[in-house]
């Protein structure tokens, strides 16, 4: 057999073993923390050989879905994957795209102002806590290097606020994936000013139920602040996102 095709058959029967141990993880409705069975244990519920388990459980311990403890009592132990794998893993794709910063702003125009939208209608009490605590730690930040990341923070917790898991993963993986470029070009004094007043606006909106408003300002903000950013430093904006830059 050529080679290529025989590591491409034991890659795959890795990954088919791993979908089935995700599988006996929710029927086993294992919860973060949760030991699984022992590597001998599990080579006779799988019928495999011991190359092809470890293979799939590094696969798993990859995607956030395990880690692996090391020493006299260890083994694989049940994780939940956190936004971080998520954008790890999207950065990958992203990075043979060659998809830049300016892909990922106009992504992020065209999603955001539904998201504060959909935080209008179902934004519960904690959220809105949540939110109000958020703006007020920004306001005493304006001037600080603090900005920028409880910026994103904002924008994180109104992608989840929109009772929409989808839309939070998406936001707050974007934003892992431009912290770099942001942070590198930061806001002035100006710019933070309008950032501001803008998220008074949306978190008002999001608070009254407006969903129009909502959009409408978050609409207002988000291609307010590409044109800066497009303006500021075009070279930056059209820098292409690098796997393993999180």
């Amino acid at each position: 057999m050529h080679p290529q095709v025989d590591t491409a058959k034991k890659a795959k029967r890795a990954l088919s073993l791993a979908q089935n141990i995700v599988r006996d993880i929710e029927a086993g409705a294992h919860s973060a923390g949760d030991r699984l069975p022992r590597e001998d244990e599990m080579l006779a519920r799988y019928e495999v050989a011991r190359a092809t388990l470890r293979e799939a459980l590094r696969f798993l311990e990859l995607q956030g879905v395990i880690h692996l403890q090391l020493g006299r009592g260890g083994g694989p132990v049940v994780a939940r994957p956190q936004t971080g794998d998520f954008a790890n893993s999207l950065s990958l794709i992203l990075h043979f795209m060659e998809a830049d910063l300016r892909g990922l702003l106009e992504l992020r125009e065209a999603i955001a102002p539904d998201v504060a939208a959909y935080a209008a209608l179902r934004a519960t009490t904690g959220d809105l806590s949540a939110l109000g605590d958020c703006l007020k730690e920004l306001e005493r930040n304006e001037a600080s290097d603090n900005f920028e990341e409880l910026n994103r923070r904002f924008h994180d917790l109104l992608g989840w606020a929109s009772g929409n898991p989808l839309f939070g993963l998406l936001t707050s993986a974007m934003h892992l994936l431009t912290r770099e470029f942001s942070d590198a070009l930061g806001y002035s004094a100006q710019e933070r000013a309008v950032q501001l007043r803008f998220l008074r606006r949306v978190l008002e909106s999001v608070r009254t139920g407006d969903q129009a408003a909502a959009r409408r300002a978050m609409c207002r903000l988000v291609s307010g602040s590409a044109s800066y950013l497009a303006q500021r430093s075009p070279e930056l904006v059209s820098q292409r996102v690098k796997w393993g830059e999180i």
